[in-house]
Formats: C-alpha cells, structure tokens, sequence
C-alpha cells in the first residue's frame, strides 16, 4: 500500500470545502501521483462509520465493516505515490478505532495525519448548528451552557463537540499508533481562506494552483433564524415520534438542503454571543488549546496564536430570541418538506418494488421477462 495522507477534519473546520476541491481535483492530482478515491467528494462514510465503530448517521442504515475492507482493497491496488483519505467524522475515533484505522492503511509508519484547528468561539455555533440538523432539541443558549459548563464526559452531546476539538487529547490518541512528527496541524485562519488548500498542495507534494476552487456544494452556515426554525421542526418530529428516516429524508435531505442552497440573508442574525461568564470560558480554553498544540510535537501549520480569544469577544447580556421569521425562510422550509417528501415517497415505492419481486418475479416484470418466466414455468410442469 502507498502512503496515506489522512484528513480527520474534524466538523466545521474548512473540511467540506477542501474535499470539494480534491474531488474537483482528482484527475489533476492522479497526474501528479496522488489517489483521491471516489465516488464521493469525501471518503465513504460506510467506512468511516464501521471501522469507528460507531453507528450510522440519522436514518441510515447500520454500517457494515465490509465497506471498510473494500476501501482498503481499492486503495491498495493502485500504483501512485501516495493516497489521500479524507473524513471530518475521524476525530471522534477513540484509542481502540484509532488503532484500527492505523493498521488497516498499513501502520503508523505508513500515515501521515492532517487535523485543522479552528477558533473555539467561532466553532461553539457552527457545532449548534450542526446537532441541529441532526434532531437536537436545545436552543443555543441550553447549548452554550452544558458546552461552556463543568466537563461532562459522560454526556452524548458533550462528547459530540469536545472528542474532536480538544485538540491536545486528538494528537494523544493518534500519536499512541503514528509519529507524532507525521502528525501535521494546520491552524485556520478566518483572514487567510487561502492557507487550507495551500497547505494540503504542500502536504500532497502537488504544485500551487492544483487544488481548483469549487464550484459547488459550499457548507455555507445557516443563519440563527435558519437554525432555530429546523430546531422547531424536530421537536415536532420528536412530539409525533417520526422515524428517523423520515427525518433524514424530510429535514436533511430536504428542509435543511434548501436552506444552505438558498442565498445568504443580507441582514441575517449571528450567534457569536456570549455572556461575560461564557465569554470568559471560551478564553481558557482556548488558552488550554494553545498550550496543548504547542507542547504536542505535531507540526504545526500557521500560527497557534490565532487560536486565542481573549480580547476578541464583546459579552452579551442573553442571545435575543428569534420572535419572527421571513416569508422567504417559511417558503424554504416548506419546498425542504416537499423535496424531503418526494425523496421518501420514491425510497418507500422502490423498497416496495424489491419486496414484490423477492416475493414474485411476476409481480414487476416488463413484458419480456415475464414471458421469458412464464416459459420457464411451463417447461417446468412439463412431464418429461
């Protein structure tokens, strides 16, 4: 197996867009020896998912290990100079999963791993958001509260956001299986949207300009408005108890789609509020991550010091609740429902086809199959 280069993002970190320019990119990095595989604009989550360990996201089915196993056979059957994986779902790996994944791309001497850090006052938002979209109920003050609160390990959701953030503890378990001198970790930097793909050119051995900007499927963020309205709408699918396909289909796929898809309000909220209390949280421990990165051994990309918070924050007495929303935002939210509900429908007549012909070849069959079947029958009352 050639080297691996692999991405564990983790979420909200730039993860989305540099995927989208690898896999726009995958012909021209192929050209210069590094494999991106497909078909996806991230590595197969089916993958990601078993070889964790953990169970799939809402509303999909269970993860099987054998699509793990097949990423392995298709990566070690190519003959370029290096492999690149990318999956922001990776950092929530404990040690056991950690061990896994270094074993199976051929052990620690072999990988070479790339974590982006972020800023934690701009991350606490984004991770809100995207526990919204996946049924959470709290509102963001609730949220910041548990977040910013006494450490409780023991809780999901807690260990949701801070697993993959806390990035002393990310290097730890990665370093117990891989060099932490292969370890690289590249500080985001809000003023320069450029180090990213600049410093996976560099990572990649690929020259500048390779790494083409996308042209599509940005991660924009969605408004609090936005948020708040799909956070309505699970505590109605909570109230009704609807499956968790049908939220995957409804909001994922359709409410929470076209809402990202949808142009970016002029004059939209932000959630970067926190109160002085908070405030002075999200201080130490953005304090506690610069301490922790520079003492790590990992390489370090960009400078540590952009992490720090303190001074940069305004407090806030409360988050002003959103009292009302825009017509534009209600017609989102209902073509999402829509789309989300054609989806389903379409799944549900699909599984129905493959029952009836598990159960009856007849029971769909075009005109040619069903008389090549009713032959076979024939034949086969026959007498000989």
């Amino acid at each position: 197996m050639s080297p691996v280069l692999l991405h564990i993002g983790p979420q909200k970190t730039g993860s989305t867009a540099i995927q989208r320019s690898m896999d726009a990119s995958r012909e021209a990095l192929a050209e210069h020896g590094v494999y991106y595989p497909g078909p996806w604009y991230r590595m197969r989550t089916q993958a990601s998912w078993a070889v964790m360990g953990t169970g799939s996201a809402v509303g999909r089915p269970a993860p099987d290990i054998a699509a793990w196993h097949e990423l392995l056979d298709d990566i070690g059957s190519h003959t370029l100079r290096l492999t690149c994986l990318s999956s922001e779902a990776l950092a929530m790996s404990d040690e056991a999963a950690v061990e896994r994944i270094v074993a199976g791309l051929g052990g620690g001497e072999n990988v070479r791993l790339v974590y982006v850090a972020r800023r934690l006052d701009r991350l606490l938002p984004s991770h809100w958001q995207e526990r919204v979209k996946s049924r959470l109920l709290w509102s963001y003050p609730q949220f910041l509260d548990l977040m910013l609160g006494e450490p409780d390990r023991a809780d999901f959701e807690w260990r949701m956001m801070w697993r993959p953030q806390l990035v002393g503890e990310v290097v730890e378990r990665w370093s117990a299986q891989i060099p932490v001198e292969q370890i690289t970790v590249v500080v985001a930097d809000e003023d320069d949207p450029g180090l990213l793909p600049r410093s996976f050119e560099e990572l990649l051995g690929v020259p500048a300009g390779v790494l083409a900007a996308p042209t599509s499927g940005q991660n924009r963020s969605l408004t609090y408005a936005e948020a708040e309205a799909i956070r309505r709408v699970n505590h109605v699918f909570a109230e009704q108890g609807w499956s968790p396909e049908q939220y995957w289909r409804l909001v994922q796929a359709g409410v929470a789609e076209s809402l990202k898809n949808a142009p970016l309000p002029p004059d939209a909220a932000r959630m970067v509020g926190y109160t002085a209390d908070q405030a002075a949280r999200v201080d130490a421990l953005a304090d506690e991550q610069v301490a922790a990165l520079t003492g790590s051994g990992a390489h370090l990309v960009g400078d540590p010091e952009r992490l720090r918070t303190r001074g940069l924050l305004e407090p806030v007495s409360s988050q002003p609740p959103i009292a009302e929303v825009s017509l534009e935002l209600l017609g989102s939210v209902v073509e999402g429902l829509v789309v989300g509900g054609q989806g389903l429908t379409k799944r549900k007549i699909r599984e129905r086809r493959r029952a009836a012909r598990a159960a009856d070849p007849l029971a769909t069959a075009s005109a040619g199959s069903l008389a090549r079947e009713l032959a076979r029958r024939a034949r086969r009352r026959l007498p000989l």
